[in-house]
């Protein structure tokens, strides 16, 4: 429910074809698509970091929500399926379509095994692929989080022979993440009793990594050395996610040290990699999981000496959508996030989420879900734009992929059809939000159905510029605002972008009418 909203200067937009809002406004037009001004012409990424009350802000002070989604297309997964691939090109027609709609960022999916596939030798060619995404995101106004990803450990720890695993176990299928060289299994079971961390080669291969075992982690932290200095002072790269999901391989009360001295050494040798620069990225970090054996417990990194600035805590909420090991609520797991966070002294983004059926019951989570994260002023990114038929994730080993694959863009299987845009989702996650806003937002109510929202923020310095997006494309809408001035409305391929300047001090800014998306 949204509060009272009076006394409120009510502004009625009414926006015609070739009209200009201002002399330094894109003219709207009700042309075809090609005609509109894109969002990268009406936003600048500018460069980010985290303000002493704990705001994801740019260098304006300004409060920006990250919102957005997780792109594998550079991602090197285990191939089940000889005949199709894990993951599928992203392209032009891609991006513009994510500007469209309204996503502000990308969180990358890169691996270890394309970085270095060979022992000390950095793939320049797969930096130059990572570059090319990045530009091509900011050409469409959207921030790349570079995420270090992986899972179950590696490609190259998977089954050859079902013959191998006896009863009561499963061949393992592969997936993603450290180069063979450095994927230490000691010869145990690829077979799986349950989780796919769960084949002994996988915790060993953990174990290996967090130990140190032949330098191996020590040349993880130098990839990520690498990285930081092709992208250092780069305000397009939001910053860097260290390590997804990392896997908690043994009880947590031992391997806290050995977890933490990793992310402590990584975060410092990024930072060297940042020195001389005008300002230094991001840097999002995960908690510890027992995905596999639950017993070992939770390990949340406690970050002693470290210099704890531009630090985000990059949790993933599952909860309601996978079996996550805890019964928690969607706004549970959210509490408990920000708790931690706050306990922390870092502010919470969530790399990940996502519900994968079109059920009337998952859209009212995802709705829920979106409700929440207005609720809390979050960012996050969804799991994913596209999801190939080679995909591990969506094939049995030994099988070949089946049926539809849903995600933002729905995938038909085997021939890895385009099914098109889930347009259920894609409404949720391009409803109307603030993507910079100045002060501290202290109220957002965002309805994805209806297109009402609202924003409250306090402590507005003067003269500084609020950038809204909102789907809506219809010509004419109500907008009421207190404490802003100069309120203008760009239509934009796929929605407005809707701007307006501070007097200083609390303010608010609703809208309200024809402004669903058509």
């Amino acid at each position: 429910m949204r509060l009272p909203i009076t006394p409120y200067l009510l502004i009625l937009l009414s926006l015609l074809a070739g009209c200009s809002d201002s002399d330094n406004s894109s003219p709207v037009n009700q042309g075809t698509t090609d005609s509109l001004p894109a969002v990268a012409e009406l936003v600048t990424l500018r460069p980010l970091s985290v303000s002493d009350d704990l705001r994801i802000v740019d260098d304006l002070d300004r409060e920006v929500l990250l919102r957005g989604v997780n792109l594998n297309s550079l991602g090197e997964y285990w191939q089940g399926d000889p005949n199709h691939q894990p993951t599928i090109a992203v392209n032009a027609q891609d991006w513009q379509e994510m500007a469209a709609r309204g996503i502000s960022v990308v969180r990358l999916v890169v691996n270890w095994s394309r970085l270095e596939p060979q022992r000390g030798a950095i793939s320049e060619a797969y930096l130059d692929e990572i570059d090319e995404a990045v530009s091509n995101a900011a050409d469409y106004g959207i921030y790349t989080v570079i995420d270090m990803h992986q899972d179950a450990f590696s490609a190259f720890i998977f089954t050859e022979d079902a013959a191998e695993c006896p009863s009561g176990t499963q061949p393992g299928k592969g997936w993603d993440g450290a180069p063979q060289w450095a994927t230490l299994t000691d010869g145990l079971s690829t077979c799986i009793t349950g989780e796919r961390n769960s084949p002994p080669a996988v915790i060993a291969a953990w174990n290996h990594f967090y130990d140190n075992t032949d330098g191996i982690a020590d040349r993880f932290i130098a990839v990520w050395g690498a990285i930081a200095k092709r992208f250092a002072g780069r305000p397009e790269v939001a910053g860097y996610d260290l390590l997804n999901e990392p896997e908690v391989s043994r009880p947590a009360a031992e391997l806290q040290p050995l977890f933490e001295g990793i992310f402590a050494r990584t975060i410092d040798t990024i930072r060297q990699a940042q020195e001389g620069q005008q300002h230094s990225q991001l840097i999002f970090i995960e908690p510890g999981v027992a995905a596999a054996y639950p017993e070992f417990g939770l390990i949340v990194p406690q970050l002693e000496g470290v210099d704890r600035h531009n630090i985000v805590a990059a949790p993933h909420n599952y909860s309601e959508s996978i079996d996550t090991g805890f019964d928690w609520s969607i706004e549970e797991t959210t509490d408990v996030f920000m708790t931690f966070a706050t306990f922390l002294g870092v502010p919470v983004w969530v790399g990940e989420y996502g519900f994968w059926d079109t059920s009337e019951s998952t859209v009212d989570k995802a709705k829920r879900y979106a409700a929440d994260q207005d609720a809390n002023a979050l960012g996050g990114a969804r799991w994913q734009w596209r999801q190939g038929c080679g995909d591990p994730h969506s094939l049995s080993w030994g099988g070949t992929a089946v049926g539809l694959v849903i995600h933002l863009n729905a995938v038909d299987c085997p021939g890895d059809i385009d099914a098109g845009p889930t347009e259920v989702f894609m409404r949720i996650l391009s409803r109307t939000y603030p993507r910079m806003a100045p002060g501290r937002i202290t109220f957002l109510y965002s309805d994805s159905d209806t297109g009402d929202f609202t924003l409250q923020a306090s402590a507005a310095p003067a003269d500084s510029e609020i950038i809204i997006w909102s789907p809506t494309q219809a010509d004419t809408h109500t907008v009421e605002s207190q404490g802003l001035v100069n309120l203008l409305s760009h239509r934009v391929d796929g929605g407005r972008i809707i701007k307006a300047m501070t007097i200083g001090g609390d303010y608010t800014l609703t809208l309200s009418g024809d402004l669903a998306p058509l």
